[in-house]
């Protein structure tokens, strides 16, 4: 994700993930129909793969005593691009020596090997960064194809968080837990973000089976100098970084400032039919006054079947009349929600709300992922002043009827580190594992690709230095420490695309808040029980 954006989820990659039969596809449509369309995407997915991309290939001195001097004996090789050569057996790969991690091609150019030195790793282990795809869904589906190949390379995998689960619940990747010892283990749980941890822990036995990399969720962005000239100060502003009001209140105060602005638009957030919206945008907002897919966190991953479905509830029902109101102002909520966004939303996705507030400085606030951060950094001038805040609350904590739900919450995105079982050198791999806990590599990808630490205190002490992220240090600490994940199981990447549909119709008025989440309690009964 430029951020960590999770991106539109493959059905394709659940079946190779869990073996699900084409009976698993919507039962609107006939066995023999599914049938083909499934031999047909196959087909599609073995010729995107087997088509090799142009590979660019970077080595460096591990010294770096010198950009000219010559390389000491051992070299480490950074490549961008080798997304579609790890579907073919046999054929992956640069054929060098050493610990292969695959992320992507921000990872593979700007991220300084030498930290995992610096950080204890023994000189006579080569590292080797490569790039996978850089679409989520396809890094998925690549990581399926080297894993039912028993292709030795890489032998680390960046994963999504958002798909980490299913590989864990069929045991695809090596348990951690079983290799590191416990004090360690011990240390990444106590001192990571807990969400984070949640995703790459076994869904059954807790056991963590992939370690946190870096953290990603969205923040509420606001232009501070159109407030400013509303009569907003400072004293607002500092309150907000770490207090955000609720949902009525922050309506209110963007619907005031448009008014007064000379921008097109008010609130602008992601409401397209699409992915975003079920795992994240919605997630969130549902979450902040309590409501759920599968009641509290304690069955958000499972277990399928058994967990209760919770989407008729009244919160979840107060969430998509919150939406409706923002852009309708049709006063459906039980709260005084001010309409203070436009329809446009319903189609916008990540890349047209940074559009419209950082691109084109066109609006009061939006809700985006922390690259955008970075970005407003760079792009706003003059009198333009960036705010940043955690995202408004629907309801306080102590009202909600689940632990956990209500208050602040953030969707959390971000990425996880998976070993590859078929490794031929898994002593090596597990030095290169427990780097990434440390507080080199941390500040080593924060400094390169601009990815936050995964540990709290790391994102206060060293992000408090960065360029973009220097002012921001607590609200980002406190919005990490709010996230709610998607419902990630082997059945989510079906569900997730009845959910936003349903979502996005009530949004939109094409049928009530009750309508569509009846129809949809319906859907995610059937495919509880497939």
């Amino acid at each position: 994700m430029s951020g960590v954006f999770p991106g539109r989820e493959s059905r394709g990659m659940l079946r190779a993930l869990v073996g699900a039969s084409p009976a698993d596809e919507a039962v609107t449509v006939s066995s023999d129909i599914r049938v083909a369309i499934l031999k047909l995407m196959a087909k599609i997915f073995m010729i995107n793969h087997v088509v090799s991309l142009f590979t660019v290939v970077k080595k460096v001195n591990k010294r770096r005593k010198s950009s000219t001097g010559p390389l000491s004996r051992r070299r480490f090789v950074q490549v961008a691009g080798t997304a579609g050569v790890a579907s073919l057996a046999g054929c992956y790969g640069s054929g060098t020596e050493g610990v292969e991690i695959m992320g992507n091609q921000s990872i593979a150019q700007n991220l300084d090997v030498q930290a995992f030195y610096d950080a204890g790793v023994p000189e006579d282990i080569s590292i080797e960064l490569t790039a996978g795809p850089e679409e989520t869904d396809a890094r998925a589906e690549s990581f399926v194809t080297v894993l039912d190949a028993q292709q030795e390379k890489p032998d680390i995998m960046v994963m999504d968080n958002g798909w980490t689960i299913p590989f864990i619940a069929r045991e695809n990747i090596v348990n951690l837990e079983a290799e590191l010892d416990d004090s360690f283990v011990d240390r990444v749980r106590s001192e990571s973000f807990e969400m984070l941890v949640e995703t790459g822990s076994h869904p059954e036995t807790g056991e963590l089976w992939a370690l946190p990399f870096f953290p990603d969720f969205p923040t509420m962005q606001y232009r501070k100098d159109l407030f400013r000239e509303e009569g907003y100060t400072d004293s607002e502003f500092d309150r907000w970084s770490t207090d955000p009001p609720s949902w009525a209140e922050w309506s209110s105060a963007v619907a005031d400032v448009h008014d007064g602005a000379d921008v097109d638009y008010g609130y602008v957030w992601q409401a397209d039919s699409y992915p975003g919206l079920s795992c994240c945008t919605f997630n969130e907002l549902m979450s902040s006054y309590g409501g759920a897919y599968f009641g509290g966190l304690d069955t958000l991953f499972g277990p399928v079947g058994e967990r209760p479905i919770t989407v008729e509830e009244p919160p979840v029902i107060e969430a998509l009349n919150v939406g409706r109101d923002m852009v309708h102002g049709t006063s459906d909520a039980t709260q005084d929600i001010a309409q203070c966004s436009p329809n446009v939303v319903f189609g916008w996705a990540e890349q047209e709300t940074d559009g419209a507030f950082v691109g084109d400085a066109n609006a009061v606030a939006m809700r985006n992922w922390v690259y955008t951060i970075g970005l407003a950094d760079d792009q706003f001038t003059g009198d333009q002043e960036l705010g940043v805040m955690p995202m408004p609350y629907g309801v306080p904590e102590s009202e909600a009827r689940y632990d956990g739900l209500g208050g602040t919450a953030a969707a959390l995105g971000g990425w996880l580190i998976g070993v590859n079982p078929n490794t031929t050198d898994l002593e090596s791999t597990l030095e290169v594992i427990r780097a990434f806990h440390s507080e080199e590599v941390q500040e080593a990808q924060l400094n390169g690709p601009g990815f936050l630490p995964h540990q709290p205190d790391l994102v206060e002490r060293l992000a408090g230095d960065h360029p973009a992220f220097g002012d921001y240090t607590e609200t980002l600490r406190l919005t990490g420490d709010n996230t709610v994940a998607r419902p990630v199981t082997p059945v989510w990447s079906q569900q997730t695309q009845q959910a936003y549909q349903e979502i996005n119709d009530a949004l939109q008025r094409r049928k009530s808040p009750s309508e569509a989440m009846n129809d949809l309690a319906t859907a995610l009964g059937e495919l509880e029980n497939i």
